[in-house]
């Protein structure tokens, strides 16, 4: 009876959290006022308010990405969920053992071996000495140190340290696993290679709560996301609709300062002229039923709401599947699946149907966008000067089933083969 009611309560709970910080400073006055003061100036006090006022609730094996500007307050909430500095006012209560990969490699001796390492940063984890022994073929082999294992850590690169801190942090097999901006640890190669194991984890039922600047990284291995400004809770959603609102934010911010929007904002944010807008993305499968993970082959149905605020005469609406690298995989529009569309009002949906989605495993996601032929049927037209556009949202993902199991690549072809023999 007790297992369940410990599985029933939320992973993590919030009421009223509030983290403040207090900044003091000497201010030099008159040439007198410092005399009399000894030299002092006067102090000033200013509070920070690094969480204000939260309300959160994270459930039992949700994977939670932690969305914000630095000072946004998302590393404070995750050294509260981890028990390393206590709040101001309200509470918060975790259930479960927690294991934070906050600061990696922190506890490292430069003059100890990596074997040496694992066994201290182990223990100051409060992993038994026998559960890292047992632990410690799997730590080297994540870590691929394998040839560098019995060096100092001092003649390591800061990939192989950051590499080898990861690698512990993540065999640890905590219930709740906190993981602040070390998704990018190494190559490319070896990134991935922590997405899918952060993934595994996420799949075993484990809680994890992810803060990364990577929106990539969120998109790929959150089922939800949280958005923190100033210490308050902007929005929460699903990933896709969340990253659209924080990029959005910024593009306030930037508009409010007279500034231009940062590159990588532009480079993958929802944007436009709005006179008609996208209101969400859905898929579905054959039964009609909303899902986001298929098998190989499977009939998918992207369905567009869209609202207009005016009569549009010639729209164009187009889609995209992305990988997990952002590399365009296909691209479609209604040009070509439906022909010329000749005015559309108010609010509606626009549908693509695939009878076959032959994608091979892995995580997807879609863009979108709509458009207008500048001089009616059959002109030219192009979707990065249309009404709206919203890049790679919508992540799903796509598991081999009985066509894609055991291939690789992205995508599936379907093929027949024969085979004649002849006999001597």
């Amino acid at each position: 009876m007790n297992d369940v009611n410990k599985q029933n309560k939320p992973a993590i709970h919030c009421r009223n959290l509030t983290k403040t910080y207090t900044l003091s400073a000497e201010r030099m006055t008159t040439w007198k006022e410092t005399v009399l003061r000894g030299g002092r100036g006067k102090r000033s006090t200013t509070l920070i308010h690094a969480l204000d006022n939260i309300d959160l609730t994270i459930h039992n094996g949700e994977t939670v990405g932690l969305i914000g500007d630095n000072g946004s307050g998302k590393s404070t909430l995750l050294k509260l969920i981890a028990g390393i500095t206590d709040p101001t006012s309200g509470s918060i209560t975790v259930n479960g053992t927690v294991s934070s990969l906050l600061e990696v490699g922190v506890g490292f001796h430069p003059e100890m071996t990596g074997r040496e390492n694992v066994y201290l940063s182990g223990t100051l984890l409060g992993i038994p000495h026998g559960e890292i022994t047992r632990q410690l073929p799997h730590i080297i082999a994540f870590s691929e140190l394998e040839d560098f294992i019995d060096s100092p850590v001092k003649h390591y690169s800061s990939g192989m340290y950051l590499r080898l801190g990861f690698a512990i942090g993540i065999h640890v097999h905590p219930q709740v696993l906190l993981v602040d901006e070390i998704l990018a640890v190494g190559d490319q190669r070896f990134q991935r290679k922590c997405k899918d194991h952060i993934r595994a984890l996420r799949n075993s039922g484990k809680t994890i709560i992810v803060v990364s600047h990577d929106m990539d990284a969120i998109l790929s291995v959150c089922d939800r996301a949280i958005v923190l400004d100033k210490g308050k809770i902007l929005g929460d959603g699903p990933p896709y609709e969340m990253i659209g609102l924080y990029k959005q934010h910024l593009f306030e911010l930037s508009r409010r300062r007279g500034e231009s929007p940062p590159a990588d904002i532009i480079k993958r944010n929802r944007f436009g002229t709005f006179e008609l807008q996208f209101e969400s993305i859905r898929m579905f499968d054959a039964d009609g039923i909303e899902r986001y993970v298929y098998e190989t082959g499977e009939p998918v149905r992207v369905d567009f709401a869209w609202s207009a605020r005016q009569a549009i005469k010639f729209p164009v609406f187009g889609m995209s599947i992305l990988n997990d690298d952002s590399d365009y995989l296909f691209t479609v529009a209604t040009d070509v699946t439906f022909g010329d569309i000749d005015q559309i009002n108010g609010k509606g949906v626009t549908t693509f149907h695939f009878e076959s989605l032959n994608l091979l495993e892995g995580p997807y996601s879609i863009s979108c966008g709509v458009t207008q032929r500048q001089d009616g049927p059959g002109s030219a037209f192009n979707f990065f000067e249309g009404f709206d556009v919203m890049e790679e949202l919508c992540p799903f993902w796509i598991k081999p089933g009985k066509k894609g199991r055991g291939l690789r690549g992205e995508v599936y072809f379907a093929c027949k083969s024969l085979i004649q023999s002849q006999q001597a």
